[in-house]
């Protein structure tokens, strides 16, 4: 509790009840939630917060670089505390996201007009692709 605590006071977002519980929710799952199953989640112990209470903190969250919204090109946001550089293999059946520890991610370097007039926060490398269950699924389909 207290790393989370200090994590919140360096980034200088202040520390309520509700946004320990938000952060508490999102360090204790690695499936990539919707802000609708993080408010599910918080709700259970503090059941009068506001899905839109946490959906603003998650905002700030992003904005702070405390977590990293990965939206593939779907209509919900996805959030994933991992912020270090990391990888996502995407299905696009299922929307599963999965983490792929891989440092070395080949992410080409931006052109030198680019990086000078922007700062670069963060980088993503997706890889984009069916999950297993609904490669089998698609397999029977197509057998039938």
């Amino acid at each position: 509790m207290e790393a989370i605590l200090q994590r919140l006071r360096s980034l200088r977002i202040s520390v309520t009840p509700q946004r320990l519980a938000i952060l508490g929710a999102l360090e204790s799952r690695r499936d990539h939630p919707t802000a609708e199953q993080i408010y599910e989640q918080v709700r259970r112990e503090m059941p009068a917060i506001s899905f839109n209470t946490v959906y603003k903190t998650l905002e700030i969250f992003c904005q702070k670089g405390l977590i990293v919204k990965v939206n593939p090109l779907h209509e919900v946001a996805r959030y994933d505390v991992q912020t270090h550089h990391h990888t996502h293999l995407i299905c696009r059946g299922c929307h599963l996201i999965v983490d792929l520890d891989w440092p070395e991610a080949p992410l080409p370097e931006p052109p030198g007009v680019l990086s000078q007039d922007f700062r670069i926060e963060h980088q993503s490398l997706i890889y984009w692709g069916l999950c297993p269950r609904c490669r089998e699924t698609r397999i029977s389909k197509e057998d039938a």
